[in-house]
């Protein structure tokens, strides 16, 4: 059907209306879309990312909230120099520009020093094993402590600072722990018939000025 056939004895009101609405209607659509999509996306808005590290994760909040920005908390630490509850981290950085609604990740400092308990390392398996359990539970270790007439590299106690330390405590992981071990057996004949190592007495931190007890 030709165009012209089309409109031929229809100009009435009623029929040229309908035809201004549609044309409106297609109009429309697209530009309403594009309105809502810039806004959904906030396209062309730019919002500076404050600086909250230092600050406590509900003020963190309160600042990126007035923002238009969204916190979330992935990680936390311990930092003992730090206030507790406080932001350490936060990614995007302070002064980047980002759109609104842009969620900022935060690392925080955990409330309270971490804690776990001791697995039982004390003559069992190799010194290797025993390293390998505590560093793989989040333990720090300090040098070892070696102390001579025992089986070389065989763990035989605990200690974290100047305290023993046995399986199962609940201590503090953050402070490094010293394992004394077996220095290898001592050969007698170095001291002459007369050497008894039922006697020996063994200063394990003698450059420190404080002595070991070790119970088997």
């Amino acid at each position: 059907m030709a165009l012209k056939n089309f409109f031929t004895g229809k100009s009435g009101v009623k029929f040229w209306v309908n035809i201004i609405i549609m044309v409106a209607v297609i109009v429309a659509i697209p530009l309403v879309a594009l309105y809502m999509l810039d806004s959904f996306t906030h396209h062309g808005e730019k919002i500076e990312v404050p600086n909250v590290v230092g600050k406590s994760v509900f003020d963190a909040e309160s600042m990126l909230h007035d923002r238009g920005l969204t916190a979330m908390v992935i990680d936390s630490v311990y930092e003992k120099n730090a206030p507790r509850g406080s932001v350490l981290e936060q990614s995007p950085k302070p002064g980047y520009e980002v759109k609104g609604g842009r969620m900022v990740y935060l690392t925080v400092n955990l409330k309270g020093e971490p804690m776990a308990q001791l697995p039982d390392v004390v003559g069992h398996g190799s010194l290797r094993e025993a390293v390998a359990l505590l560093q793989s539970l989040g333990f720090k270790l300090t040098a070892h402590k070696p102390v001579m007439g025992r089986p070389k590299d065989l763990v035989i106690g605990v200690k974290q600072g100047a305290r023993d330390v046995h399986a199962g405590e609940i201590i503090p992981r953050e402070r490094a722990l010293t394992l004394v071990i077996g220095g290898g057996e001592i050969d007698s004949t170095m001291y002459g018939d007369d050497f008894d190592d039922e006697g020996l007495d063994i200063d394990v931190d003698e450059a420190d000025g404080e002595d070991f007890d070790i119970e088997l």
